[in-house]
């Protein structure tokens, strides 16, 4: 029973984590949209724009691979 909670509440602590580090990066990309949008040239806009909807799961793959090897 007791290793079932442990690996209960380990569980809702990993999610917690993954679930608000995704959030904080949806919330900076809408940052990064609304800072396009006062851009003028057109090519820098849409420069800005592609980079914005980068989705979260190629912004960690491209992440892990700059990584440094431990």
């Amino acid at each position: 029973m007791h290793n079932r909670f442990l690996v209960a509440v380990v569980m809702v602590c990993w999610l917690a984590t993954a679930c608000s580090s995704r959030i904080a990066y949806h919330s900076t990309q809408e940052m990064q949209r609304a800072q396009c949008d006062k851009l003028t040239d057109l090519q820098d806009l849409q420069n800005c724009r592609s980079q914005a909807r980068q989705s979260y799961d190629d912004y960690q793959r491209a992440r892990e691979a700059v990584k440094p090897a431990e």
